[in-house]
């Protein structure tokens, strides 16, 4: 037992340490993309997607629609420490 909690306890720590290390980060811009499930449709979202994350963007979530999908994709940019 004492082996499990200490396996617990070294997980914690080491996930205290990278939250530690990560970098504040505040969200800049956001931008919605729905992608058509049609054959001759579906590329236009496809590229829109991948230009949006070739200009920076990260994908939050993605919802399901009847007909598709839509991406939410969000900008990111370092946050000044105060």
């Amino acid at each position: 037992m004492d082996k499990e909690k200490n396996s617990k306890i070294e997980k914690m720590e080491k996930d205290i340490k990278l939250l530690k290390k990560k970098k504040p980060r505040k969200l800049t811009k956001i931008k919605f993309v729905g992608v058509v499930f049609d054959p001759e449709k579906y590329k236009a979202g496809e590229a829109e997607i991948n230009d949006a994350l070739s200009e920076g963007f990260e994908v939050i979530r993605d919802f399901e629609t009847g007909g598709g999908i839509v991406m939410t994709l969000g900008k990111w940019e370092k946050k000044a420490r105060r």
